[in-house]
């Protein structure tokens, strides 16, 4: 080698003049969102809660205002909608910590009135006021853990948190299996808003970390407990009517509920990781708030309905809630919620380039599939919850109680045909990246099975009994019904679980014709 070509200097290059100046490649400035829009929702969800608390307290305290008690709980719920919109996106250390005093202020309040209905200080008032109070302590604190920062106050309020569901628990199992009587409507409530609680603190906390896993751990215990009392009181010899007919039962579906959401939790299979990413993906949205109030809104109207009927003079026959359940202002939203519940299942996957990136993972297009339905499942029975919470508001506003069995063979009726619609929409989903054309396909085919419902009481003749018989098995409203009389029949139930099969089957089928593309 010359030693010329190591010694010599290197020619140098002039650059052109004309060139322009060579960008800074430095690392961009990351910038905070614009809080304008959820400051300003926020100051007009406090005007509004202002505005109309202090007109329904007027209403409470017997003193009638121009404002009627109707607009005034239409302006305190939007109120603290906007409230949260703004405790959800505003990580300024001021509102954030202001929101979560305002939470832990609520949880007290929520606490003071269970006490207060316990001890049978008019128990209708405290009961009215105690669920809606505890419900939002919990929504105002999770903002708050949403956008704090500071580990040693996250941790305290992760405590906390654990530690009221926990103490709910305690009360409402321990109580209810000790009196009956106690069980319902009390009871249960404090047993499932308990289970809400320890699962959000699991959620806050994370699955990795040590004491949220223990404690998704104690909720299968806890189940498997009130499971097993339940059904030794149950064979129980006993002088009265049966223990597993009037509370046992209702102990066993609360038990298995809190193995379920155990399980969800805890599980680490592939399946149980999946739907939680999805129970994400679908709660960390508008989307879900957004439903969950529509679909609350509108049951409000029947049940408006059902309490005129209900302290009218006419004579109702048990199961007095089939004139709840059962209308078409529940039929309806059902056609629109489960579209938009699913239109983005796996369009957006195909939209974003996801999907590619998932299927890459250790995980079968079945397991894809199943954890896509479930968590879709999952959500459309969250958006039934403010209907079962508008029936829990009788007997705990100090009304009659009523029979609450065909409720449970109502729920297993919602559960299947939920799953037929969903994985409907699923598999629908699967077929394009346009998130339409997916909706479209699906609400016609939830419209075609409540034609389904029309067609033998003004179309077919009644005389050709088959023809009858077939479309009452094909129609999701006629399951409803039947149920809401108490009367949960399998054959029934055999078309809305073909129909799961079949499109879950489908779908899987689908994605596996993709991946070979």
């Amino acid at each position: 080698m010359s030693t010329k070509a190591i010694t010599e200097k290197p020619e140098e290059r002039q650059m052109p003049a004309d060139l322009p100046p060579r960008r800074d490649t430095t690392p961009s400035v990351v910038r905070d969102d614009d809080l304008g829009l959820p400051r300003f929702i926020g100051i007009a969800g406090a005007m509004l809660t202002i505005f109309g608390g202090m007109a329904l307290g007027f209403h409470l305290w017997g003193r009638p205002v121009q404002l009627s008690r109707g607009l005034s709980i239409i302006c305190v719920a939007l109120g603290i909608g906007g409230l949260l919109f703004h405790a959800a996106f505003d990580r300024d250390v001021q509102f954030r910590r202001l929101y979560g005093m305002i939470g832990g202020a609520l949880l007290v309040v929520g606490a003071a009135l269970l006490i207060y209905s316990s001890v049978g200080k008019d128990p209708g008032m405290a009961g009215r006021f105690s669920v809606p109070v505890l419900v939002l302590s919990l929504l105002f604190v999770l903002s708050f853990l949403r956008n704090e920062t500071d580990p040693p106050v996250r941790q305290m309020v992760q405590y906390a948190l654990g530690g009221a569901g926990a103490l709910m628990i305690v009360i409402g199992l321990g109580g209810g299996n000790v009196r009956g009587e106690f069980l319902l409507p009390a009871g249960l409530v404090l047993a499932l808003l308990g289970l809400v609680y320890v699962a959000a603190f699991v959620g806050s906390r994370g699955i990795a970390d040590d004491l949220a896993y223990r404690a998704a751990l104690g909720l299968a215990a806890v189940g498997a407990l009130v499971i097993l009392v339940a059904l030794v009181r149950s064979f129980l010899p006993s002088s009265t009517v049966s223990y597993f007919k009037t509370y046992g039962f209702l102990l066993m579906v609360v038990g298995f509920l809190y193995l379920g959401v155990s399980a969800l939790l805890a599980a680490e299979s592939p399946v149980a990781v999946l739907t939680r990413r999805e129970l994400g993906a679908f709660f960390y949205s508008p989307m879900a708030y957004l439903t969950l109030i529509g679909f609350g809104l509108v049951t409000a109207l029947p049940y408006g309905l059902f309490l005129n009927t209900l302290f009218s003079d006419r004579a109702m026959a048990e199961p007095i809630v089939r004139n709840y359940a059962v209308s078409w202002f529940a039929v309806i939203p059902v056609m629109v919620v489960v579209p938009v519940l699913t239109m983005r299942l796996l369009s957006e996957e195909y939209r974003s380039g996801t999907l590619e990136v998932l299927m890459t993972a250790p995980v079968s297009e079945a397991t894809v599939v199943l954890s896509k339905f479930l968590g879709a499942l999952i959500s459309y029975l969250v958006v039934w919850l403010p209907f079962w919470l508008y029936l829990l508001a009788i007997p705990l506003a100090g009304g009659s109680p009523f029979d609450y069995r065909p409720l449970v063979s109502f729920l297993i009726a919602v559960i299947v045909t939920g799953g037929a619609f969903v994985s409907m929409g699923l598999f629908f989903s699967s077929l394009t990246r346009n998130q339409i054309a997916s909706f479209m396909p699906t609400f016609a085919g939830i419209l075609m099975m409540l034609v389904f419902y029309i067609l033998p009481r003004g179309v077919i003749d009644a005389s050709r009994t088959n023809w009858v018989a077939l479309l009452k098995h094909m129609s999701y409203i006629d399951l409803w019904d039947s149920t809401l009389e108490g009367k949960l029949v399998p054959r029934m139930l055999l078309f809305p679980l073909s129909l799961n099969v079949f499109f879950l089957f489908l779908t899987v089928k689908v994605l596996e014709s993709r991946k070979w593309r």
